[in-house]
């Protein structure tokens, strides 16, 4: 398995409507080992995840499905992620 960083940006036009199910999706994660680690910045401008998958496209898959990642709200990054 390799890691992906999930770097995510709010936007100006952020509601924080999306966020019980973005923490809902973190948690489905967690409960079958593809979540490694989450959290938010400090300052409120957004947060990162780091993902357990077999590739970029797997990893792409599991976060387009993050309810939070709408065009509208915030910005998607996901890096393979060679971290020890």
């Amino acid at each position: 398995m390799n890691r992906y960083l999930v770097l995510i940006e709010r936007k100006p036009s952020f509601t924080g409507n999306l966020i019980q199910g973005h923490r809902d999706f973190l948690n489905n994660l967690r409960e079958v080992d593809t979540l490694m680690v989450a959290g938010g910045y400090e300052d409120q401008t957004g947060g990162a995840y780091v993902l357990q998958a077999t590739s970029l496209e797997e990893a792409q898959t599991i976060v387009s499905k993050d309810p939070m990642n709408h065009e509208n709200e915030t910005v998607y990054r996901v890096r393979e992620w060679n971290a020890n």
